[in-house]
């Protein structure tokens, strides 16, 4: 009898040692593949990087990205969701397991290294310029103390702007409403992410009245962003960055969206190429 129960006892232990192993080997690699879907966090209105056109239809340089990365983890760029994320939430809903992954102008910086995991940088991005009416005199950045200026939630360069160079920020939650508040006089000014002013200006009408000007003082890396501990998955994203890369997708995509032909893209391709990824 005693044997028997402990015969039991040792098989129920046996079990749920197998069980506990089984969920450790488990990630989130096996659950993106199991599910047959990668979610990804984007932009839907920062042109040229994530942007709805007159169709409706998402386009931009990080979208065809994440359809590549997509196409090499579950086998098909069209088995995506792409869910759209501001500066203020994308973390946020990656660590709650909303999304799988941040392809979203996402900066690299210590503060976000420790709560999520950067993957391959992709690109090299103007901080932050500034732009203004054309009769504007602002000619440094240290001529923004005391303006008013327009700006995004969870831009890393917001506390430069008012700790550095005192200017006071009208921050919002999203590119339309940023540039709406400038046009309504909420801001003198908008201080944001150069490729998204450069990119404002190629419009007719706001080319004739604005400009860009201040220059940034300083670029940034732009990474995605995966949950921690989660090496399998990261490996693979990595993987499907830098073939990406080695393709020629993202320097294709610079052409393709206006964005010039940027230096850092054009070596990464290279390199990514001369490597065999």
């Amino acid at each position: 009898m005693r044997a028997n129960l402990l015969a039991k006892l040792s098989l129920t232990t046996v079990l749920s040692g197998l069980a506990l192993c089984m969920a450790a080997q488990a990630d989130q690699l096996d659950d993106v593949k199991a599910r047959g879907k990668l979610i990804v966090g984007i932009k839907n209105d920062y042109v040229p990087f994530g942007f709805l056109t007159k169709e409706d239809e998402l386009k931009g340089f990080e979208i065809d990205l994440a359809k590549y990365v997509a196409g090499k983890i579950v086998g098909s760029e069209t088995e995506i969701e792409l869910v759209p994320v501001v500066a203020s939430n994308r973390i946020e809903l990656l660590n709650a397991g909303r999304i799988d992954l941040i392809l979203a102008t996402l900066g690299v910086n210590k503060e976000r290294a420790k709560v999520i995991d950067f993957t391959e940088e992709y690109y090299n991005m103007a901080g932050i310029v500034l732009l203004t009416p054309k009769e504007s005199t602002i000619a440094k950045w240290e001529d923004v103390r005391g303006q008013k200026l327009c700006g995004m939630q969870g831009n890393l360069y917001n506390r430069t702007l008012t700790g550095t160079y005192g200017a006071q920020t009208v921050l919002l939650t999203g590119t339309a409403d940023m540039f709406k508040a400038f046009q309504n006089g909420r801001c003198s000014a908008v201080a944001f992410d150069g490729p998204i002013l450069q990119q404002k200006l190629s419009d007719p009408e706001w080319g004739a009245k604005y400009k860009i000007a201040l220059d940034t003082f300083d670029y940034i890396p732009i990474a995605g962003g995966v949950r921690k501990n989660e090496p399998r998955f990261l490996e693979e994203v990595n993987k499907a960055i830098l073939s990406a890369e080695a393709a020629g997708l993202l320097v294709k995509a610079e052409e393709t969206y206006d964005m010039g032909s940027s230096e850092y893209v054009t070596k990464r391709a290279a390199d990514a190429k001369a490597a065999g990824h």
